[in-house]
Protein backbone atom coordinates (compact mmCIF):
# COMPACT_ATOMS: atom_id res chain seq x y z
CA UNK A 1 0.00 0.00 0.00
CA UNK A 2 1.73 2.98 -1.10
CA UNK A 3 2.52 4.71 1.86
CA UNK A 4 0.16 8.27 0.98
CA UNK A 5 -2.54 6.47 2.12
CA UNK A 6 -4.49 6.41 5.47
CA UNK A 7 -7.16 3.85 7.05
CA UNK A 8 -9.83 4.97 8.59
CA UNK A 9 -12.78 2.76 10.59
CA UNK A 10 -16.00 5.27 9.45
CA UNK A 11 -19.69 4.33 10.95
CA UNK A 12 -22.11 3.59 8.82
CA UNK A 13 -24.24 6.78 9.41
CA UNK A 14 -21.59 8.98 7.66
CA UNK A 15 -21.22 7.23 4.96
CA UNK A 16 -23.02 10.31 2.74
CA UNK A 17 -20.12 12.42 4.06
CA UNK A 18 -17.75 9.75 3.77
CA UNK A 19 -18.62 9.38 -0.20
CA UNK A 20 -18.83 13.26 -0.73
CA UNK A 21 -15.48 13.75 0.47
CA UNK A 22 -13.69 11.31 -2.14
CA UNK A 23 -12.85 8.43 0.05
CA UNK A 24 -13.46 4.58 -0.81
CA UNK A 25 -15.29 2.76 1.05
CA UNK A 26 -15.09 -0.74 1.87
CA UNK A 27 -18.10 -2.85 2.62
CA UNK A 28 -19.25 -3.75 6.30
CA UNK A 29 -17.18 -1.84 8.99
CA UNK A 30 -16.66 0.67 5.99
CA UNK A 31 -13.10 0.72 6.27
CA UNK A 32 -11.79 4.41 4.02
CA UNK A 33 -8.80 4.79 2.28
CA UNK A 34 -7.73 8.87 1.82
CA UNK A 35 -5.67 9.58 -1.04
CA UNK A 36 -3.54 12.61 -0.86
CA UNK A 37 -4.03 15.45 -2.70
CA UNK A 38 -0.72 16.08 -4.92
CA UNK A 39 -1.26 20.44 -3.81
CA UNK A 40 1.92 22.31 -3.76
CA UNK A 41 3.12 23.33 -0.38
CA UNK A 42 1.16 20.34 1.80
CA UNK A 43 2.79 18.27 4.30
CA UNK A 44 2.52 14.32 3.28
CA UNK A 45 0.95 12.06 5.31
CA UNK A 46 3.38 10.52 8.16
CA UNK A 47 5.28 7.77 7.22
CA UNK A 48 5.55 9.16 3.41
CA UNK A 49 8.71 11.06 2.77
CA UNK A 50 9.81 13.76 -0.40
CA UNK A 51 13.06 12.98 -1.98
CA UNK A 52 15.42 15.63 -0.29
CA UNK A 53 16.34 18.75 -3.21
CA UNK A 54 20.12 18.33 -4.98
CA UNK A 55 22.24 20.28 -2.63
CA UNK A 56 23.78 23.17 -4.56
CA UNK A 57 27.42 23.15 -5.07
CA UNK A 58 29.68 26.31 -5.66
CA UNK A 59 32.72 26.74 -6.47
CA UNK A 60 35.22 29.00 -5.10
CA UNK A 61 39.35 29.80 -5.60
CA UNK A 62 41.20 31.65 -2.81
CA UNK A 63 44.40 33.11 -3.00
CA UNK A 64 46.34 34.10 0.08
CA UNK A 65 49.80 35.09 1.24
CA UNK A 66 51.56 35.28 4.54
CA UNK A 67 55.07 34.77 6.37
CA UNK A 68 57.05 31.69 7.37
CA UNK A 69 55.77 29.92 10.81
CA UNK A 70 52.93 31.63 10.79
CA UNK A 71 49.20 30.89 10.11
CA UNK A 72 47.68 32.34 7.18
CA UNK A 73 43.47 33.34 7.57
CA UNK A 74 41.98 31.44 4.59
CA UNK A 75 38.53 32.36 5.42
CA UNK A 76 35.02 32.10 7.61
CA UNK A 77 32.18 30.57 6.86
CA UNK A 78 28.71 30.68 9.13
CA UNK A 79 24.75 29.98 8.20
CA UNK A 80 22.98 33.18 8.82
CA UNK A 81 19.16 33.48 7.84
CA UNK A 82 17.44 36.75 6.30
CA UNK A 83 16.48 37.84 9.54
CA UNK A 84 20.07 37.88 10.82
CA UNK A 85 19.61 34.80 12.82
CA UNK A 86 22.86 33.00 13.11
CA UNK A 87 22.49 29.25 12.56
CA UNK A 88 24.71 26.01 13.57
CA UNK A 89 28.27 26.33 12.35
CA UNK A 90 29.01 24.43 9.07
CA UNK A 91 31.38 21.26 8.94
CA UNK A 92 35.44 21.22 6.65
CA UNK A 93 35.97 18.27 4.85
CA UNK A 94 39.11 18.26 3.32
CA UNK A 95 39.11 17.23 0.14
CA UNK A 96 43.30 17.78 -0.76
CA UNK A 97 45.14 17.95 2.08
CA UNK A 98 48.52 20.47 1.70
CA UNK A 99 51.52 18.72 1.50
CA UNK A 100 54.02 21.61 3.46
CA UNK A 101 50.93 22.23 6.19
CA UNK A 102 48.14 21.90 8.03
CA UNK A 103 44.56 22.91 7.24
CA UNK A 104 42.87 23.81 10.84
CA UNK A 105 39.76 25.27 12.23
CA UNK A 106 38.58 27.18 15.16
CA UNK A 107 35.46 29.56 15.78
CA UNK A 108 36.54 33.56 14.26
CA UNK A 109 34.29 36.50 14.33
CA UNK A 110 33.19 37.88 11.27
CA UNK A 111 31.79 41.25 10.32
CA UNK A 112 28.98 40.88 8.76
CA UNK A 113 29.68 44.57 6.61
CA UNK A 114 32.52 43.33 5.14
CA UNK A 115 30.01 39.86 3.60
CA UNK A 116 29.07 40.18 -0.12
CA UNK A 117 25.60 39.32 0.10
CA UNK A 118 24.47 39.53 3.54
CA UNK A 119 21.20 41.17 4.51
CA UNK A 120 21.56 44.95 4.24
CA UNK A 121 19.37 45.25 7.74
CA UNK A 122 20.42 46.11 11.23
CA UNK A 123 22.73 43.19 11.46
CA UNK A 124 25.33 44.97 9.23
CA UNK A 125 28.11 45.97 11.44
CA UNK A 126 27.93 42.82 14.17
CA UNK A 127 30.40 39.64 14.65
CA UNK A 128 29.05 36.49 15.00
CA UNK A 129 31.22 33.53 15.26
CA UNK A 130 31.65 31.44 12.34
CA UNK A 131 34.06 28.22 11.51
CA UNK A 132 37.73 29.70 10.36
CA UNK A 133 39.44 27.97 8.30
CA UNK A 134 43.61 28.19 8.31
CA UNK A 135 46.61 27.13 7.29
CA UNK A 136 49.97 26.88 8.94
CA UNK A 137 52.82 26.30 6.92
CA UNK A 138 55.73 23.65 8.01
CA UNK A 139 58.46 24.96 9.59
CA UNK A 140 60.85 26.98 7.16
CA UNK A 141 58.85 26.32 4.16
CA UNK A 142 59.04 28.70 1.69
CA UNK A 143 57.12 28.56 -1.44
CA UNK A 144 53.50 27.86 -2.99
CA UNK A 145 51.07 25.49 -1.69
CA UNK A 146 47.51 24.64 -3.11
CA UNK A 147 44.80 22.45 -1.51
CA UNK A 148 41.31 21.51 -1.21
CA UNK A 149 38.66 21.67 1.11
CA UNK A 150 34.51 21.42 0.83
CA UNK A 151 32.25 23.24 3.46
CA UNK A 152 29.29 21.32 4.33
CA UNK A 153 26.19 23.41 5.09
CA UNK A 154 23.60 22.04 7.60
CA UNK A 155 21.12 21.96 4.89
CA UNK A 156 23.19 20.05 2.38
CA UNK A 157 24.95 22.73 0.18
CA UNK A 158 28.14 22.73 -0.49
CA UNK A 159 31.00 24.88 -1.16
CA UNK A 160 34.18 23.25 -2.75
CA UNK A 161 37.46 25.57 -2.16
CA UNK A 162 40.28 25.41 -4.54
CA UNK A 163 43.27 26.84 -2.23
CA UNK A 164 46.68 28.99 -3.31
CA UNK A 165 48.72 30.16 -0.43
CA UNK A 166 52.39 31.89 -1.05
CA UNK A 167 54.40 31.38 1.73
CA UNK A 168 57.43 34.47 2.03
Amino acid sequence: MPAAIAKRFVPAGILARVLAGGLVLAPAIALAQAVAPQVPGLQPLSGATQPKPEPKIVKTEVERKGRIGREIFISTYLTLSRECKVGPNPRLETTEAPKNGKLYTRPNAINLRAVPGAPRTNCIGTSPYGLGVFYRPDRRFKGEETFQFRIVYPEGDIREVSAKVIVE
